[in-house]
């Protein structure tokens, strides 16, 4: 099974078309990078892939997972870091992590040790009952990136 596999995914707002009839297949733990100019559509043909905005035309399917009928499976195995910082500067390491983990379904029991154990590895242990917005964009990064790996996603968006 393919990581990603898109086919002849098209996105049209009107009579503009912002993505036309794009293919193409990204392997299991391959790297894959999508670039493009400005308004080229890179950004659509990603609110596609992660089931934000559905496609006009096409499907794709995310570790195996289709976008328009299984778009539940598709969150699932996926994780996005988005290029702006989504965590609530006013909650704490721990409840951003938290919060994420009960939206994802991680057990209540499993929550503590799993979100601990996250933020060892990013060196953020020791600052997770302090709030977002005293950390640095360093810091703030890390606990993106660790608040997206709760769940243990097999694939993850970076923009």
């Amino acid at each position: 099974m393919k990581a990603i596999e898109v086919d002849h995914l098209t996105k049209k707002f009107g009579e503009f078309t912002a993505v036309n009839d794009v293919s193409f297949d990204v392997e299991q733990q391959e790297i894959f990078g999508l670039l493009g100019p400005n308004g080229a559509g890179k950004t659509t043909l990603i609110r596609m892939m992660t089931t934000l905005t559905p496609p006009t035309s096409g499907t794709a399917r995310i570790g195996g997972h289709d976008i328009r009928t299984d778009p539940d499976g598709v969150r699932g195995v996926l994780g996005v870091i988005p290029q702006a910082f989504t965590s609530d500067p006013e909650l704490t390491a721990q409840e951003n992590m938290a919060i994420h983990a009960k939206l994802y379904g991680v057990q209540a029991s499993e929550r503590g040790p799993l979100i601990d154990r996250l933020l060892e590895q990013v060196d953020l242990l020791k600052f997770r009952d302090a709030l977002v917005r005293t950390f640095s964009g360093g810091m703030r990064r890390r606990l993106e990136i660790d608040r997206v790996l709760v769940h243990s996603p097999t694939i993850l968006f970076l923009d």
